[in-house]
């Protein structure tokens, strides 16, 4: 039988794996992005389906209080986060718009929308993307797996290669990656 300490360390070696399959110059796209909306005063719309809904309310939170910490002020927001917009709209229109109606007539040029996702095929994350880019908003995406269709259509991404299906590296990896951002915008 193998031990608990043994399966959990295959689960670090598989969780490694991923993070040193990440292309780093993606991630650094990621943060000069990033800090172009800070430059320019815009806001930051981060948005994810399950456990990328938690990562993004997380992410928002670093984003908020570790760059606050520095003196940087981030104006960012989780579309995640009120979840009486999210049943309203999903109730009144689909939950495949949850994202680009909460995104009508609040979003502005110097704004960013920062996806995430496991698959990168998330039709209310691919409908904010299409919004997005209807307005001239620059979007950007963490994505696992294949990169889905997210990583094609935003304006830029970074793919956490792995198998389809394996989530719990993939999100850790997308944990760690929206980590490294905050701490370094």
């Amino acid at each position: 039988m193998v031990s608990n300490t043994s399966k959990f360390k295959d689960y670090i070696d598989r969780v490694n794996d991923v993070l040193n399959k990440i292309n780093t110059d993606e991630v650094d796209n990621l943060l000069s992005c990033i800090k172009q909306v800070v430059n320019r005063h815009g806001k930051i719309y981060v948005l994810g389906n399950g456990g990328s809904a938690a990562t993004a309310s997380h992410f928002v939170n670093d984003l908020n209080v570790i760059a606050g910490r520095r003196g940087i002020l981030i104006d960012s927001i989780s579309l995640t986060d009120n979840i009486a917009s999210v049943t309203a709209i999903s109730n009144d229109h689909s939950f495949n718009d949850i994202f680009s109606v909460q995104l009508t007539r609040r979003l502005k040029q110097s704004d960013l929308v920062f996806c995430i996702s496991a698959s990168g095929n998330s039709l209310n994350l691919i409908n904010a993307v299409k919004y997005a880019t209807s307005c001239n908003v620059v979007s950007a995406s963490l994505v696992g797996f294949d990169g889905g269709i997210l990583r094609d259509i935003s304006s830029f991404s970074c793919l956490v290669p792995s198998p389809k299906g394996e989530y719990g590296p993939t999100e850790d990896a997308h944990m760690s990656v929206c980590h490294y951002l905050a701490l370094n915008c």
